[in-house]
């Protein structure tokens, strides 16, 4: 029998054994100064998913996330009847037409008009009606309609103050179905009941139907004011729209002019 075909020993296993331990310490440890090339793709896979996550949640955040402000001198409504607030009996009436995405109505509605309500529709002087001259854009009949909505829940100069309070550019989504419903919530109307109004045609239809009455009184601008046979444009400096109001409280039998 050859040497080959003779079975191997317990010292050749041994000795094979020793071999290979001493092969093993001998090999070069792996580097641990670098990383798998295979890690860092896997750690900015991760990190790009984790960013994709946050900007999709910021995009489709809920209506209850909304930043909405509200209005800083609410208007007050013990004497609110649908659009108009003030005495039904009041010695004068002031015609205000606006836009709810007109910068200038916002302006009025928070200055001049809260002052109005103050100093002469609580005490049953001036009667205030609000007349919709949607001209700006979709989102002007967007907002007049859903201001509609809330009147018909007893609510119009809550939201009238809202949307005024909120208002965010032209046509730039400030006054999207999202924002109109968050309003909605803030004041408490029943929001079913709100949505069923957002998609009113018969709404749409009245807030176009005012537009184009105004057109015959003429407005061409936001805001329009008239009271009696006075048009003003614009918003007046405080003298001149509080002399308009008493010129036409002095024609109204009992009225009398501010001392």
């Amino acid at each position: 029998m050859s040497d080959r075909s003779r079975p191997p020993t317990n010292t050749t296993r041994r000795a094979r054994r020793e071999a290979e331990r001493r092969a093993g310490r001998a090999a070069p440890a792996k580097s641990s100064g670098g990383r798998s090339p295979i890690v860092w793709i896997t750690a900015a896979a991760l990190v790009a998913g984790i960013v994709l996550i946050a900007v999709l949640l910021f995009a489709n955040r809920p209506s209850d996330s909304l930043a909405l402000t509200p209005p800083s001198d609410p208007t007050p409504t013990e004497q609110a009847d649908g659009r108009a607030v003030g005495a039904a009996d009041a010695l004068a009436t002031l015609e205000v037409w606006a836009d709810f995405q007109c910068p200038s109505c916002g302006l009025f509605s928070r200055s001049a008009e809260a002052r109005l309500m103050r100093e002469y529709v609580a005490d049953g002087k001036l009667r205030i009606v609000f007349r919709d001259f949607a001209f700006i854009g979709d989102e002007s009949t967007a907002a007049a309609v859903a201001a509609r909505a809330a009147d018909a829940q007893g609510q119009f100069w809550p939201y009238h103050d809202w949307l005024f309070a909120n208002q965010d550019g032209e046509n730039k989504g400030g006054f999207r179905r999202e924002v109109l419903v968050g309003i909605a919530k803030e004041i408490g109307l029943d929001v079913p009941t709100f949505e069923a109004g957002l998609d009113d045609a018969a709404l749409a239809d009245a807030v176009k139907g005012e537009t184009v009455s105004g057109r015959d009184v003429p407005i061409g601008s936001t805001p329009t004011l008239v009271i009696g046979d006075q048009v003003i444009v614009g918003v007046p400096a405080w003298e001149e729209l509080a002399a308009a109001v008493e010129a036409e409280i002095a024609k109204a039998p009992g009225g009398q002019t501010a001392p």
